[in-house]
């Protein structure tokens, strides 16, 4: 009667000592430093080079939905019911904007289908990208009604041509080309 016994010991031993080794390396606390331990900064740039923002930072605009416009478009809106509603990019340039981290704003009327849209964000000094993408969402430059101004496609739903105005090292988006006029200069 000893020896099964044993045997159930000697069988169940290597199974508990694996269990045992497993269950050593889980423990309740923090992880090993080795564990946690975060890349080493990249070295910067000398003192003699301006670096250009890191890659991993969104352009971003100083900017409000309250500012990004003159006080007279907050009027005008006021006065024509617009009120802020939840932004929905549609235009290409637009949603590359919103895909870019920067500002979208919209107002609209209730209970109409009446929307103003603008969307705001720095270029980070690369205009020629923005350029090429204005020519691949098909507007065209014509620094009408503002300079810097390009015109788009007319919306299919209500005719209404939008606005991107690449100026003061942002690109801004209009959907009302009436209200190009009052997007406030990049201070």
């Amino acid at each position: 009667m000893t020896r099964p016994h044993l045997r159930r010991t000697a069988a169940a031993t290597p199974l508990l000592f694996v269990l045992a080794l497993g269950l050593a390396g889980c423990t309740g606390g923090t992880p090993a430093p080795s564990d946690t331990a975060e890349p080493s900064p990249a070295p910067t740039a000398s003192t003699s080079e301006t670096p250009d923002a890191s890659p991993s930072e969104p352009p971003t605009v100083s900017a409000t939905c309250d500012t990004v416009l003159a006080p007279e478009a907050y009027a005008k809106m006021e006065a024509d019911g617009l009120q802020p509603t939840q932004s929905t990019p549609f235009d290409p340039i637009e949603v590359r904007i919103t895909d870019e981290g920067g500002l979208t704003c919209s107002w609209g009327k209730p209970q109409t289908d009446l929307v103003l849209a603008v969307a705001q964000v720095e270029t980070g000094g690369d205009e020629t990208a923005w350029t090429d993408a204005l020519a691949d969402g098909g507007y065209t430059q014509t620094d009408d009604p503002v300079p810097g101004a390009y015109t788009g496609q007319p919306d299919a739903g209500n005719g209404i041509t939008p606005v991107a105005i690449l100026a003061d090292g942002t690109i801004t988006f209009v959907s009302v080309p009436a209200y190009a006029g009052w997007v406030r200069p990049a201070s």
